[in-house]
Order: C-alpha cells, then structure tokens, then sequence
C-alpha cells in the first residue's frame, strides 16, 4: 500500500515538474514583459525617455524613433506598472530622464484590477501576498502567488493558447503586419465595444488602481525622473461611449490632477487628436501603423516644446 502511494506521488510530482517546466519555457520565458525587461537590462545607456504602461502607449508611440526606449505591454494596468516598473529602475544602473505614462479613460478602471495573468511573469514584481492583504482578499492573492512560484501552469490555459498564437502579449508589435492592416474579424471591435468593454459595469476610479499610479508618480519623482502623463488618441466612438460610462477625462484627471507640476509632472491631452479619422486606428482604440507614425512625431514636439531632450533618428527630424 505505501509503495503505491509513493509511486502515485512520484508520479504526480513528475507530472508538476513537466508542466512547470512547460510554463517556464514557454509563457514565463515569452511574455513581451520579460523580453523588454532584458532589453531594458541589457544596456547602461541613459534613456531620455522611457514608455511604459499599457497597448495605448506600446501601440501608440514609437519610442525608439524619439531616442528613447518602450516597456510598455499589452495587458499592463496602472497597478502592474506600479510594481515593475521601479522592479526595473532599481535593478538597473542606467539613468532615466522622464518617463511617458497613459491617463486614459480606462486608466482606473476596475475591469481587469485582479488581473495578473500569468502570474509566473507578474509574480516577478508583484508581492501577491502582501497585496492581498492590502486588498482585503489574502485568499484570492495568495493563490496567484501560488501560481507564480509554485505551480506556473495552473489557471494558464489561455496565456498558453495566446502564446501559441502569438497573440497580445506574446508578440513584437513593433515588427507585425497588424499596423498595415485590420485585425482579424473575430478580433476586431468598433470603438463603441472597445470602450464598453474596458468600462460596462465597471468602477471609473478603482481605488486600488488610483492608488497605483499615484505612487509609481511619487517613486519616479523620488528618483528625480521626470512625468509625462498622456492621453492617447482614441476614436470618437470610444470617447462617446466612455463619456456615456462616467470615465471623462475631467473625472480621470481630477484623481491625479493635485500632482500636476510643469517640468516635474506634465499632462498631455491627445485623446482628441484623431476624432474624425478612423482611417488612423487599427481598430476602436489603438492607432494604426499611420497614425502611429504621426503620433509619434506630434508627440516628439510636444516633448521638445516641454524642454526635453529628445533626440531621435535623422528620419523623425523635420
């Protein structure tokens, strides 16, 4: 009887061990967050600046183009942005002039708050336990910690299936058709959608992503590293819906407008820019190839203009 049940456990162990390794090599070792982290690792060059947030800011702004460098990841709320990014700023011995951040309409909304999978790469940064805590849900973020440090492919069915087809945040955005072109039928989403997606049922101003972003701005401003706040280009069928919803932007930036200082913490309205011209989205809220090409040179005067020292390549010059 022993024998079988060390056999059955054996076998289960080796099982875990499989699947573990299975989530290491392939979800944990591919996420574009881990990928852009080693970039960002790689080097001791100092950044002028530094993009990061979610795919409004990966999508939108071509930051090697302004000389400067995107973290930014399809998926990333204001409450994973607060943990990784000083993650990476502190692991790191290069110098950091000012960082772009996204204030959107959605910016603190709470559809995907509890969100952090996989939590094998979110783990990296995140103290799940303390947060649950924090949050009043020890049990709930205690199984995320779970996850991230001792059983990786649990609840990772569809990272894997986005893995596989390379798909969100398994993907280099900066090399794929997808700016030349519409997304997938099944994909694609008019602005309406997109923005009921993001804020149907939803708080405008969950207080732990509030809560978020307004110490990622007290950190960045303790390491003496500029703010830029931005509100990306939307279409006007998102901003109705979203205005529809509660989340305008005078309601977005009354939650963080108190730390608003020219020269230390800037704020720049675009959301906008392209009402009209849907001919610059790739689909209801992410620019296309073309308008992300234009942002990004609307975006480097307005950095000029505030007096940064941004220097792209030659081909972004006017």
């Amino acid at each position: 009887m022993i024998a079988r049940v060390l056999a059955w456990c054996s076998g289960l162990l080796a099982l875990h061990l499989v699947f573990s390794l299975l989530a290491l090599a392939t979800v944990a070792r591919d996420h574009r967050a881990v990928e852009l982290d080693q970039v960002f690792l790689g080097s001791a060059e100092p950044l002028t600046i530094l993009v990061a947030g979610a795919s409004h800011a990966r999508n939108g702004v071509a930051a090697e183009q302004l000389g400067g460098l995107s973290v930014a990841v399809a998926g990333e709320h204001a409450l994973k942005t607060r943990y990784r990014l000083p993650w990476l700023l502190h692991r790191s011995p290069r110098s950091v002039g000012a960082v772009v951040l996204e204030l959107d309409a959605a910016t603190f909304s709470s559809w995907k708050t509890d969100s952090f999978d996989p939590e094998v790469v979110w783990g990296r940064y995140v103290p799940f336990l303390h947060l649950g805590w924090q949050r009043g849900e020890p049990l709930d973020y205690a199984g995320k910690w779970g996850a991230a440090h001792l059983a990786p492919y649990v609840g990772q069915g569809d990272a894997f299936a986005f893995w596989r087809a390379g798909l969100r945040a398994f993907q280099d955005e900066d090399d794929l058709d997808r700016f030349k072109g519409q997304p997938p039928a099944w994909m694609r989403k008019t602005g309406e959608e997109a923005a009921a997606l993001h804020l149907e049922g939803q708080e405008v101003l969950d207080p732990a992503q509030v809560w978020a972003l307004r110490g990622l701005i007290d950190d960045l401003k303790a390491r003496q590293v500029r703010v830029v706040l931005v509100s990306f280009p939307v279409t006007q069928g998102y901003h109705d819906t979203a205005v529809a919803h509660g989340a305008d932007l005078d309601t977005v930036r009354g939650a963080v407008s108190d730390l608003f200082e020219p020269g230390v913490v800037d704020y720049l309205d675009f959301e906008g820019l392209y009402f009209g011209r849907d001919d610059a989205f790739y689909d209801g809220d992410h620019l296309s190839g073309m308008g992300r090409a234009h942002f990004s040179r609307v975006l480097f005067d307005e950095l000029v203009s505030m007096g940064i020292d941004v220097d792209p390549p030659s081909r972004l010059r006017r």
